[in-house]
């Protein structure tokens, strides 16, 4: 059985998630704060969902031609954050109820140049 070699974009989308994560799980012990819990939860759900994204998915097209991916040596990329994308993850804590697909939609809609 021939099993497909994740995309590097894919896995370099997954990490900066996972970065974010982070963040909302530490800033959620220091608040106290189950929203910001949530958020982060959701953040991990869409860091498992797009490191599944094969080369063609609409979301690492549409963030690849904004130019959000560097090739790094090793086959490997970096995700490469603007303001708007970061406002798509901060809106987490304070927006309604988000799902991991959802987020990806979010990061890909308020792509802009880099």
């Amino acid at each position: 059985m021939l099993t497909r070699r994740p995309d590097a974009r894919a896995l370099a989308l997954a990490r900066f998630l996972r970065r974010w994560a982070g963040a909302f799980s530490f800033s959620a012990d220091a608040l106290d704060s189950p929203d910001t819990a949530r958020a982060g939860m959701t953040l991990l759900d869409a860091a498992q969902r797009a490191e599944r994204l094969a080369a063609d998915d609409p979301v690492l097209v549409v963030l690849s031609e904004a130019g959000h991916f560097e090739s790094v040596p090793g086959g490997h990329a970096r995700f490469v954050e603007t303001v708007e994308v970061r406002h798509a993850v901060l809106r987490l804590s304070v927006g309604p109820d988000f799902d991991g697909g959802q987020v990806l939609a979010a990061i890909a809609s308020a792509s802009g140049p880099p």
